[in-house]
């Protein structure tokens, strides 16, 4: 998945859970990954604008929150940007700064109303030759909770489910005191492990985005890898680093896309009005914003300091 992954629980049979779960991570990638010509999301792409391929009920399903999130207006997810990822390739190699032309005809693309998803067949179209779906914004999310389901099918109680920036915590730590996990926040101006506060809870969900994740620099001029749907450009704003604190590791996913393009004070307004999600805001000033409900649990770090669970 292009990032490191940890797993840890409490359990009699540890190891034997932990093997399954990394094979159904294996698996995960093999399927739905958007940069192995082989796996089965890229059937789909590979098909656009000739026929529906049948996929799997997890893929499927993905597939179809995805496109219901895209819909919505003036908001920065769009599973169907594929055409534009492959476009400036940030965050591979060959990274660029593509014309204005050529970022049009990709844009033309990337409408996910071209879409069609089939629920009885378990089906998905893409209309226009050249479309490509693009699940990276929701995938981390979507595996963490599906391993989750199954350590707790399991009977495990308590655990971490660590996707690189992508934190879900099962039940309360073993060990600290009071049963709270530690989740360092990121600094968006300093080097990985690096913090600017750290989240102390129990049982839920930390995913973090930031534009210092995948970048790159041209004429003197950063370009980051979110998006914007609607220009084809990445988005211009001034948030640095956003952390969406939920139960479910999608939902988190997804609002750390939906209003990335939005200034900080108006997204966490947005934010603010969305049961079950806490927000940590992180300015390009390095100034930290925080969601009401959040605020309890948040404890700011004067200065860098390295990470521990």
């Amino acid at each position: 998945m292009g990032t490191s992954i940890r797993l840890t629980i409490a359990h009699e049979q540890a190891h034997e859970i932990l093997a399954e779960a990394k094979q159904r991570l294996l698996d995960f990638e093999k399927r739905f990954s958007a940069n192995d010509a082989h796996s089965l999301l890229m059937r789909v792409n590979a098909k656009a604008g000739i026929s529906p391929v049948e996929v799997d009920d997890d893929i499927f399903k993905l597939i179809a929150i995805g496109k219901r999130y895209s819909l919505k207006e003036n908001t920065c997810l769009n599973i169907a940007i594929g055409p534009l990822v492959k476009l400036w390739k940030i965050g591979f190699k060959g990274a660029n700064l593509p014309d204005k032309n050529s970022i049009q005809t990709r844009l033309a693309l990337t409408d996910p109303r071209d879409i069609i998803l089939d629920d009885q067949a378990k089906t998905v179209y893409l209309q226009k030759k050249g479309m490509e779906i693009d699940l990276g914004a929701l995938a981390k999310g979507y595996f963490a909770d599906l391993i989750k389901d199954f350590f707790l099918s399991k009977g495990v109680q308590s655990g971490m489910i660590n996707l690189g920036g992508n934190v879900l915590l099962i039940g309360s730590h073993p060990k600290n005191p009071g049963g709270f996990w530690h989740v360092g926040i990121q600094d968006p101006e300093q080097q990985r492990n690096h913090l600017s506060g750290i989240l102390q809870f129990q049982d839920g969900s930390v995913v973090t985005s930031g534009i210092y994740e995948r970048q790159f620099e041209y004429a003197g001029k950063s370009y980051h890898h979110i998006f914007d749907p609607q220009t084809g450009y990445p988005v211009e704003s001034d948030i640095a680093g956003l952390t969406i604190v939920s139960k479910s590791s999608l939902i988190g996913e997804i609002y750390t896309s939906l209003y990335f393009h939005l200034s900080s004070d108006d997204l966490l307004k947005q934010l603010s009005s969305v049961v079950g999600v806490e927000a940590v805001v992180i300015r390009k000033d390095g100034q930290v914003l925080l969601t009401e409900g959040i605020k309890p649990f948040y404890t700011p770090i004067a200065r860098a300091v390295n990470s521990k669970d």
